[in-house]
């Protein structure tokens, strides 16, 4: 390589954030040009938003949901933050699950990308969305997905801290602190030498063959609800036969270096912008380096109990995000703190978009979807949606589009799986892909 080319994964190296150079001449010429696969990123914030009626004389400054329809639409103030990328995103009105609609207020948030029936006493999840396209192309990464929230873990049903699911509907937990993220994602393993890892996944490898032989055993003497538990179980096993593989291929394949560390990354959780920002910041660096091309992230979920409690301290507000979306004829205040959230997601369209990749740009070749499942407070149908990005993939932007409750989300959801090249003819309760919505 000639000391005027550069690849073109080059950084700057700053504070708590690693920031891609522009695209530049000497870029091109560093290598053949990669063929480059599309990515698919989810992020979800909590407890509805602001929607003062359509006469309010403050309609345009303290509501969500813009004014109009097609491209002719208005932005409101609350996300005045998303209009330089108009042309490259679209708000969607009307779109929910069928039947994410039987259970009330905040427990919808559990079924953003699974649309299951999780109504009743019996808490029954299925497939996420993103777990779908992980399972069919999740192996051509280190990573078949990136599962982030704000709080980690699972929590508990109904308050869940994370949006993936296994395809058997158990929850993924989900990474939180921002070091032990870039550790996962770029960080050197040490303690163990190669061939230490190597014997360490042959000897869990062993184990493993020993647990599914012996529990083949005992299925054909169970009962059929105990072979039904016990098909579950050896479909863990299974899984993590499948992990122990994908380690093992990836184990001579150096990670990426991105010209940042962990200690760039000891961020507070009272710092609610940098904390916010800081998993966006590594949402693109993953993407940016094909360390996986799938990507959810809870930014805030449904539960009190988390960091996100305080978070309206970022947008200079002293109550809880709970009591703030309840305060229903105070738009001021729930328009402030729902665009604080929007702000942050702004910034993560910006770096997406800041990043040269091929003809256009991370972002032309990312789809984000950003939403809620609840409307107003406890109205779980016509989510607050908005799908940014893709425009390499055919999407087609720049428009505020409304459906009618007839059109479930799945078929959202269906059209990005295919854009994913994923082999799909449906998710959940779709009927047909969004097609209008494309080029």
């Amino acid at each position: 390589m000639k000391s005027w080319h550069l690849s073109r994964r080059t950084f700057l190296r700053g504070t708590g954030v690693c920031i891609a150079l522009p695209w530049l001449e000497g870029m091109s010429l560093a290598a053949p040009a990669e063929k480059i696969k599309p990515r698919m990123c989810f992020a979800y914030f909590h407890y509805g938003v602001p929607m003062p009626p359509d006469d309010h004389p403050d309609r345009l400054k303290f509501g969500w949901f813009p004014v109009g329809e097609g491209q002719d639409y208005q932005t409101t103030d609350t996300l005045s933050s998303l209009e330089p990328h108009r042309d490259k995103l679209t708000y969607f009105g009307g779109l929910s699950h069928p039947l994410g609609r039987r259970v009330s207020g905040h427990k919808a948030g559990d079924v953003f990308l699974t649309g299951a029936d999780i109504s009743g006493t019996q808490y029954k999840q299925s497939v996420s969305v993103d777990q779908v396209a992980a399972m069919a192309i999740g192996d051509e990464n280190r990573f078949p997905s990136l599962v982030l929230s704000t709080s980690g873990g699972v929590n508990r049903p109904y308050k869940s801290h994370t949006l993936s699911y296994d395809k058997v509907g158990r929850p993924i937990p989900s990474l939180h602190k921002p070091q032990d993220i870039f550790e996962r994602l770029f960080g050197v393993p040490s303690g163990q030498s190669k061939v230490q890892q190597r014997q360490a996944f042959q000897q869990q490898g062993s184990i493993l063959d020993t647990v599914r032989d012996e529990a083949a055993s005992l299925n054909r003497r169970l009962g059929k609800r105990d072979q039904r538990k016990m098909d579950e179980y050896l479909s863990s096993v299974r899984e993590v036969e499948q992990g122990l593989a994908r380690s093992k291929k990836w184990l001579d394949v150096a990670k990426p270096e991105v010209g940042v560390s962990a200690t760039d990354y000891e961020i507070s959780p009272e710092s609610t912008k940098e904390f916010i920002r800081s998993k966006y910041d590594l949402l693109v660096l993953a993407f940016q380096t094909n360390s996986t091309r799938i990507a959810t992230y809870q930014t805030a979920s449904e539960s009190e109990q988390g960091y996100e409690k305080q978070f309206p301290k970022g947008a200079g507000l002293n109550l809880t995000s709970h009591n703030i979306s309840h305060q229903r004829t105070d738009y001021e205040q729930w328009s402030t703190y729902s665009k604080f959230l929007a702000e942050q997601h702004a910034w993560f369209l910006d770096r997406l978009n800041s990043v040269q990749e091929g003809e256009g740009t991370l972002l032309d070749n990312t789809m984000v979807l950003y939403g809620c499942c609840t409307s107003e407070t406890h109205v779980t149908r016509n989510y607050p949606l908005i799908l940014a990005g893709g425009s390499n993939l055919g999407f087609k932007h720049g428009q505020y589009r409304k459906f009618s409750e007839d059109i479930p989300l799945s078929n959202l959801f269906l059209t990005m799986l295919q854009k994913m090249d994923v082999p799909v003819d449906s998710f959940k309760d779709s009927t047909e892909p969004m097609t209008e919505i494309l080029s």
